[in-house]
């Protein structure tokens, strides 16, 4: 078990990247063996070493594949590059940069090279914490023949229709243009949701959030609407509040999931 440093040039911004990559125990001794790959995002603020310094996610890692609850998998934990607070991991209406581009046609085929992956979407799933549960979700309902499922852990689970004056007057604007617009619609995970549930091929959910949160009420908001529209998923609701702590503890909850979702 290793974290290694991974630097790849993106093409989407035109510019060298660096994603933190665990590696599993025995990995450079078993030469033949593949990998499933979960890419685990970070939040506003944060960087692609977020995940290991702040939320302990090489020991969680280490003891739920000693545990057999994970099967032996690479982690890629990438920068959302790099941009203002945070990017989203979404292709910018304002033009700004192509960040959901520079997550699915840049790092992903750089790790499928350099690491003995299993590249196929039967065997890769990503997650996220507050911006990056927004993201994991977002890539994955637009993305389903790339993902086979996400996580969030107290995601930014946001729809147009949701935000207040005061984030319309964010970056959020910037992001996804006009509210009722059509490039806001991409981006909406509740019209997102509505639209792949009408299509045979669409990643499996897990999403989980504190009472406490401030992005409580959005998660509630986005579980009623998957049970109104019959989208099988798993939604969980703890004490706690928008903090590592939290999402450090129920990091294990995301990655059990996923790993059920991916052996069924």
């Amino acid at each position: 078990m290793a974290i290694v440093p991974f630097s790849f040039f993106s093409g989407a911004l035109y510019a060298r990247k660096v994603c933190q990559v665990y590696v599993p125990a025995g990995y450079r001794e078993a030469e033949d063996k593949r990998y499933p790959v979960v890419y685990l995002l970070h939040g506003v603020n944060g960087d692609e070493t977020s995940w290991t310094v702040k939320g302990a996610a090489e020991s969680t890692l280490d003891v739920l594949i000693a545990s057999g609850e994970l099967t032996e998998s690479i982690v890629v934990m990438p920068n959302d590059g790099g941009y203002g607070h945070g990017t989203f991991y979404a292709n910018w209406y304002d033009g700004t940069g192509r960040f959901e581009d520079y997550i699915l046609y840049d790092l992903i085929p750089a790790i499928d090279r350099e690491f003995r992956t299993i590249a196929d979407r039967t065997k890769r799933s990503v997650a996220g914490l507050s911006m990056g549960g927004y993201g994991a979700f977002v890539l994955a309902l637009r993305n389903p023949e790339i993902f086979g499922a996400a996580a969030s852990i107290a995601g930014a689970l946001m729809s147009a229709a949701m935000l207040t004056p005061q984030e319309l007057r964010s970056d959020i604007l910037r992001i996804m243009g006009p509210v009722h617009g059509p490039y806001a619609k991409q981006l909406d995970v509740h019209v997102l949701a509505a639209q792949r549930i009408r299509e045979e091929l669409r990643p499996a959910l897990h999403f989980n959030c504190g009472r406490e949160d401030f992005l409580f009420p959005a998660n509630q908001a986005f579980q009623e609407l998957l049970n109104q529209l019959g989208y099988e998923h798993e939604y969980m609701e703890f004490e706690g509040s928008h903090q590592w702590s939290y999402f450090g503890e129920h990091l294990p909850d995301a990655l059990r999931y996923l790993e059920r979702s991916l052996h069924r």
